[in-house]
């Protein structure tokens, strides 16, 4: 389809250059730009233009507004004032020459492009609207010929605001009479929720005598609703008196569909934003709080071995140290929630999988409350994370009994298998996720509970928010971010008062699995020997791990960054044993020091130890490797671990 072509008319060199390149990049041919009128009409005398953008002021002995009077009687090409003060003197004057928009400078290229369109979309009609209003003060025969042709619907009406006359394609449209349309019977096609407002708008136009123009929904002679974009105008007969109106009326219903399409994209683009953005924030928070645990952890640990075991004061810190493990299981939510704890994996059966769970959900559930299984055997095999197929089952369950737990409703969960075609892409999270497997395994969690709004659907996913006083708002969230890790995803279907459905989908694993088993060590010794080269930029934990170091039988070189402990190391070369190293730090992070490590002593054992999950921190190619990575924040047993496992496989790396 051809763009129109834009005349500039614009005395402003460095202005008109640059609303020439606006012009390009929103894909309109250019034309000029020229500094007067008298250069404007001569132009336009022998180069078809579409729209002329022009200044009110201009070089020359015209203006813009005698310029473009003379556009409109002689060319009828639509004109679009450019001026520099809202309430410059000459607009009133400019109404004379009929205007089709005015632009205030300097000009946005959103405005400039919305008020082009509708300049020319406004053109077009007001041509046809010209077309045919000619033809009907010629003859009222040649008039019918003319609506009874083309696809457009129109419809007259007499000044008693009734409607007089419908076209033969208004009636192949709805598929009605002429007797049933006419006066206001062509409101009974109009959809309901649009009734009102058309007569509205029509009514307040008729009595002012104004054009108007209105979208509103007419059922087709199918029985479906289309969009139609309704414009209307007075006629008048040949001695100038006003009779009544005309409207043409298009089918838009591909427009609209557009819109909406584009309407609903917009929405996901503001969601993925606002995921990546907490996303961002949870992994900031996550990271720096588990470095400042990994210092109250260790320290309390320490505490507790100084004292006598029977003492309140052992007590007191007991409790303060289940308090920073709690603290610790919520910044590992925080992880899962963005879908950075994977675990290992292994083929599932999944119905076996949540038949292992029932026990302890039945426990749990309530007299009142009704709790139905429907798990085939044997069910969908997938490959997942046996625990977090719990955790997401156990909070779907906990959910539903909570929105259930004040009208004796009934909680239902089921298994089975579905085709994509089958997976609603309403409400359904991530939202850039898109079916791509033949089959898929379902895990759904029903209620007949109290229900979710629409306008809290989209928040049920954000970390900390709930709408129950005693939620804590990290349940959900961690659903999603389980099943991102498995590449799966989340649909919702609520109505209030009536109840709630998640479901669940996880790829059908068609291969035979194989569990993988963790190797443990068979025991561990009391006491460490040698020397660790300990890389630390925070000091309240660098001291932390030197104590809990020494407790563990090592002898301590501390480093505050890798540019240090490289200087340490090159001193003490043949004494270090193994290096314990932050991933993230100034100057020479995690990577870079066991690269520089690695390249004087390629036999060096390293781990490396982040607030962060191992399956983010991995991720990517390295040239080495450590041989441990250790999670933050960690106890002094987990360090020991750490140290022997990395010990013994030194040339093992990960």
């Amino acid at each position: 389809m051809r763009k129109a072509t834009i005349l500039i008319i614009e005395d402003d060199a460095i202005l008109a250059m640059d609303l020439k390149r606006m012009l390009w990049r929103l894909g309109y041919t250019v034309a000029g730009p020229l500094a007067s009128g008298e250069q404007a009409l001569a132009l336009l005398s022998d180069k078809p233009i579409d729209l002329v953008l022009m200044d009110i002021e201009l070089a020359g002995t015209m203006n813009g507004i005698e310029t473009a009077e003379i556009i409109h009687r002689t060319i009828e090409v639509p004109v679009v004032f450019l001026t520099g003060f809202s309430q410059d003197p000459l607009l009133k004057q400019a109404k004379i020459a009929a205007p089709y928009g005015y632009l205030i400078k300097p000009v946005p290229e959103r405005e400039l492009s919305a008020t082009l369109e509708m300049a020319l979309h406004r053109h077009m009609l007001d041509r046809r609207l010209k077309e045919t209003m000619a033809e009907l003060r010629e003859s009222e025969q040649n008039y019918k010929t003319l609506t009874e042709s083309g696809q457009i619907l129109i419809w007259t009406s007499g000044t008693d605001k009734l409607c007089n006359y419908f076209n033969k394609i208004w009636l192949e449209f709805t598929g009605r009479t002429l007797q049933q349309e006419l006066g206001n019977g062509w409101l009974e096609n109009v959809h309901a929720d649009d009734r009102q407002r058309c007569l509205d708008i029509y009514i307040g136009a008729f009595e002012q005598s104004e054009k108007f123009n209105m979208e509103y929904r007419l059922r087709r002679h199918d029985g479906q609703y289309r969009w139609i974009l309704d414009e209307g105008g007075p006629r008048y007969n040949s001695q100038g008196q006003f009779i009544g109106y005309i409207g043409h009326c298009l089918d838009i219903t591909e427009r609209k569909e557009a819109e909406k399409k584009n309407t609903k994209l917009e929405a996901e683009n503001r969601q993925l934003q606002k995921a990546e953005s907490l996303g961002r924030m949870a992994g900031a928070i996550a990271h720096h709080f588990n470095n400042k645990l990994a210092a109250v952890i260790g320290n309390l640990e320490m505490a507790i071995d100084d004292l006598p075991g029977d003492t309140g004061t052992v007590k007191i810190l007991g409790k303060a140290l289940q308090a920073a493990h709690m603290a610790a299981e919520v910044s590992g939510l925080m992880l899962t929630y963005l879908g950075q704890t994977v675990g290992t994996q292994t083929a599932l059966d999944l119905s076996e999988a949540c038949r292992q769970s029932l026990p302890l959900l039945q426990a749990t559930s309530t007299d009142n409350l009704s709790f139905k299984v429907d798990l085939p055997c044997p069910g969908p095999m997938i490959r997942a994370n046996a625990n977090q197929i719990q955790q997401v089952l156990t909070n779907l369950i906990t959910n539903a009994r909570e929105a259930t737990e004040q009208n004796q409703g009934d909680t239902e969960l089921i298994v089975k298998t579905v085709f994509p075609t089958d997976i609603s892409g309403a409400c359904r999270y991530p939202i850039d996720w898109r079916p791509e497997d033949t089959s898929y395994a379902c895990l759904e969690v029903r209620d007949t509970g109290c229900g979710i709004a629409e306008s809290d659907i989209d928040k049920l996913f954000d970390p900390f928010y709930s709408s129950k006083s005693n939620g804590r708002g990290l349940g959900l969230p961690v659903v999603l971010g389980i099943v991102k890790a498995h590449g799966g995803a989340v649909t919702v279907a609520s109505e209030v008062g009536r109840g709630t459905t998640f479901s669940v989908f996880f790829s059908v694993f068609l291969e035979e699995g194989s569990v993988v088993a963790d190797k443990t060590l068979q025991s561990l010794p009391i006491k460490g020997h040698g020397t660790v080269l300990l890389v630390e930029d925070e000091e309240m934990l660098r001291e932390m791990a030197d104590t809990m170091l020494t407790r563990l039988g090592y002898k301590v070189l501390p480093a505050k960054d890798g540019v240090e402990a490289l200087e340490i190391f090159k001193n003490h070369l043949d004494e270090i044993r193994i290096v314990l190293s932050d991933l993230s730090m100034p100057r020479m992070n995690g990577w870079e020091t066991l690269t520089a490590l690695r390249q004087i002593r390629p036999d060096i054992p390293v781990i490396l130890a982040s607030g962060h999950d191992q399956s983010k921190v991995l991720v990517g190619d390295h040239p080495d490797l450590p041989q441990v990575f250790l999670q933050k924040p960690y106890r002094k047993a987990e360090l020991q671990e750490a140290l022997v496992k990395a010990m013994e496989g030194k040339n093992s790396p990960l």
